[in-house]
């Protein structure tokens, strides 16, 4: 399957120029710094940090005693300036927005006597439930290929429950995230099972809203991620980079490069990983069989300063995997060789015009192509009959292809002296195509010449299901963010409005998004509530099918009218509390309930790994969350992220492509495995002198499982009745899980920017036997990782 669109897409997104671009998730701090007669400092040196999450940027002032720093993520900051024979300067800055900031750092003469009150800010008063990570935590975050650990930084948020193959759970829902790209939003699936991970080494910070999402970000909001990639504007020496090799346990091995460079008004950031493992994904058991891989990614940005008022940003990225489709016992004796293979192309063109220093127009163009290969061992064709076939008890086809074409603009006015005015315009075409194959080979699979399923077994004729179709649904949204201080009140008022078509569906829906929090400055507390309405777009993989009616004449519902496959509809709303530990950390606590209708999920093809977006009637979560951080403190910082979700789904089930009976009647309400008593993250750092060690523990204390008694005698899955128990209220769970990941790493100086690091971790160090998920409707069954051996060298120059 080809692209058809692809060029000319790529030329009109070249040729555009700078009539449109993309709104940033960074700003910019600039100002002089001036001793006590307004004279101009040069050489003070300029330390911007977050001791929280630990973002750190040191530049110096010039000969006029200016200074900038660039590309800096949305957060609250501390702003330390130093030169000889002046008293040292300490500032709380807050950079939320794009516009500039600008400031004058005044350094009184050594001796003066004057009152220094460093009051150090960590809680930040906005309504959002969030939480930051820089780049020096995301380097950090034990892995046994770092260009494949994004999924692994995200799980220090907490509520964020891990499932397999990198997919995760969060406030009961089932993955809808949103990621910002530079204020470019990406919506597509990212984990490995759809597409290539995003590689952090890219990552300069990223934000993570689970709270309070702002009225600017649309799609699947359920958690939005903000990233700001890397830039080479100001680059020190105008050129910096470094070259990385890895290897781990099961043949894993990666290899890396980025390098930044430019001066002030130009830079240019680039960046290149690949890896191989024969433990590519979570397999179906601890065999480990038929599972090998490789991926490699590639990501460019290039940032020019067109004068005082212009700005513009083209990036360029793409990735592409090969991997086989991990076996069953019986699968693997019977020689089955299917393989997958997914690859991506991003580009966009960014643009900024400042009208003045509190008004900024922002525009964007933007453009994704993705495809997905599903390969059979061997083809087949009409009229099989049973027996010697590799593929057992399915054969399946797939090539199916998902672009993202957008366009967007926003102006954003500040007034007041700290308010914060935004409002928006977007859509987006997601055009598709879809071509899917499948039989069953095993006749047991069909109940009897009355199953629908019945002629696409041998006995039934040897017929293959075909489908093929293609799609174009749209997003058409606007906004309006209005982010207000009073005091010690900040009120966050939002409103968007999405209108959402796909084949005969259409969907619109008008949303209050709406924050408060109240600040008391003599404690260090912030009082927090929020209340978000959200239309959650469906999975566009796998979307044709899942709203066909020949996928529909499959299962139980076979012969009667297709039913709807809708957007979601949620009502979100959190409470909460953050106080700050003095000058030690803060600590975070809330508590969060949803109601949904068209709750959204997906549904697993018969362990293929092939997922397929489904709805329920209803959705009911509810649940509580906590964030401890504790900053550096002579070297030693540390982190506990805890969480507790309930998830209920109410029947029926809609969409995807199910062959099996409900396991709930209408009307009737279940827990779904996206229900866990208790997720706990910590973390325990210590640094000293390029020296860094760390240890993580993590607690699971079970998904929602199927029963064991299904799968009496069978040797594919009989197995995991050991890891699986019934709770209390008489529900079967996975058995509670602790794993602990150890890390340790050295860097040395070897002449000026040139520096050496080496690393170690161990992962799953107890070698703990566990499991993701059993037999569940949704994702399968997939087994953790046992206890695995990475090393790692940085070259840095």
């Amino acid at each position: 399957m080809s692209h058809r669109c692809f060029g000319p897409t790529l030329l009109a997104l070249l040729a555009a120029g700078p009539a449109f671009a993309a709104a940033a998730t960074s700003g910019q701090l600039s100002g002089r710094v001036a001793d006590d007669q307004g004279r101009a400092v040069a050489g003070a040196s300029l330390t911007l940090a977050n001791p929280v999450s630990g973002y750190r940027q040191r530049v110096r002032s010039d000969a006029r005693g200016a200074f900038a720093f660039q590309n800096v993520p949305f957060n609250t900051y501390h702003l330390d300036t130093q030169a000889t024979g002046l008293m040292p300067s300490h500032l709380d800055v807050d950079i939320h927005s794009q516009l500039p900031l600008q400031v004058t750092v005044s350094l009184k003469p050594e001796g003066a006597v004057v009152v220094v009150e460093e009051n150090l800010r960590l809680v930040e008063d906005h309504p959002s439930t969030h939480i930051d990570i820089d780049k020096t935590t995301i380097e950090r975050t034990p892995a046994a290929v770092q260009s494949r650990a994004m999924e692994s930084i995200l799980l220090t948020t907490p509520g964020f429950i891990a499932d397999e193959n990198g997919r995760f759970h969060f406030r009961g829902s089932h993955g809808q995230m949103t990621y910002v790209v530079d204020g470019i939003p990406v919506s597509d699936q990212m984990h490995a099972s759809f597409s290539n991970s995003l590689d952090p080494s890219q990552v300069e910070s990223m934000e993570v809203i689970t709270g309070g999402i702002s009225a600017e970000y649309g799609g699947k909001p359920v958690v939005v991620v903000n990233l700001t990639t890397k830039s080479g504007l100001g680059t020190p020496d105008g050129f910096e980079g470094e070259a990385s090799f890895g290897v781990s346990r099961f043949n894993t091995s990666e290899a890396g490069f980025n390098a930044r460079g430019g001066k002030a008004a130009f830079g240019w950031f680039v960046s290149a990983a690949a890896s191989e493992s024969d433990r590519f994904l979570d397999p179906v058991n601890f065999d480990n069989l038929h599972n090998h891989g490789k991926t490699g990614r590639l990501f460019s940005r290039f940032d020019w300063i067109l004068g005082s008022r212009d700005t513009l940003r083209f990036s360029l990225s793409g990735g592409r995997t090969d991997r086989e489709v991990v076996n069953l016992a019986s699968q693997q004796l019977r020689g089955q060789d299917q393989r997958a293979a997914t690859s991506d192309f991003n580009a966009s063109l960014a643009w900024a015009h400042l009208f003045s220093a509190s008004q900024s127009l922002d525009a964007s163009l933007f453009f994704r192509a993705s495809r997905a290969e599903l390969k059979p061992s061997e083809d087949l064709a009409d009229g099989f009959t049973a027996g010697g076939h590799r593929d057992v008890p399915y054969w399946a086809k797939q090539d199916r292809s998902l672009d993202n074409l957008g366009v967007q603009v926003s102006f954003t006015q500040r007034w007041g002296q700290e308010n914060l005015l935004k409002v928006g315009l977007q859509r987006i075409a997601f055009p598709l195509h879809e071509r899917f194959r499948f039989a069953l080979t095993d006749d047991a699979q069909a109940a009897g010449p009355s199953d629908p399923l019945y002629p696409y077994t041998p006995a039934g004729g040897g017929n293959l299901f075909r489908f093929e179709a293609s799609l174009r649904p749209t997003l058409t949204s606007a906004f309006l963010q209005n982010d207000i201080h009073l005091g010690s009140f900040f009120l966050a008022l939002g409103l968007r409005h999405d209108a959402y078509t796909v084949a005969d569906l259409s969907d619109n829906l008008l949303q209050p998004r709406l924050g408060l929090s109240y600040r008391v400055d003599a404690t260090g507390t912030v009082f927090r509530a929020s209340y978000d309405r959200l239309m959650i777009l469906r999975e566009h993989e796998n979307l044709a099918l899942s709203l066909s009616q020949q996928a529909w004449d499959l299962g139980p519902y076979a012969g009667t009218p297709r039913q709807p496959l809708r957007p979601e509809r949620q009502h979100s709303y959190s409470y909460g509390v953050e106080q700050q530990l003095g000058k030690a950390g803060r600590l975070m606590l809330e508590y969060w309930e949803k109601q949904s209708r068209n709750a959204g999920d997906n549904a697993q093809f018969l362990n293929t790994g092939l997922l397929f977006p489904v709805g329920a009637d209803r959705g009911i979560f509810r649940g509580m969350n906590l964030r401890l951080d504790l900053v550096p403190v002579k070297g030693w910082s540390a982190y506990l992220s805890l969480g507790r979700t309930r998830a209920i789904f109410q029947a029926p089930l809609v969409g995807g492509l199910q062959l099996e009976a409900p396991e709930a009647a209408a009307g009737e309400r279940f827990l779904i495995d996206h229900d866990q008593k208790l997720s706990v993250q910590a973390g325990l750092t210590y640094e000293h002198e390029g020296l860094t060690a760390q240890v993580i523990g993590r607690y699971d204390s079970g998904l929602v499982a199927s029963d064991p008694a299904q799968v009496d005698g069978n040797p594919d899955y009989a197995f995991g009745a050991g890891y699986v128990q019934k709770d209390s209220e008489g529900t079967w769970r996975i058995k509670p899980r602790t794993t602990w990941n150890l890390s340790l790493g050295k860097e040395w100086a070897i002449s000026g920017r040139r520096r050496l690091a080496l690393g170690l971790d161990l992962l799953n160090a107890t070698d703990e036997r566990g499991l993701y998920n059993f037999l569940s409707t949704f994702g399968g069954t997939h087994v953790v990782p046992p206890r695995t051996l990475a090393a790692r060298v940085k070259w840095k120059f």
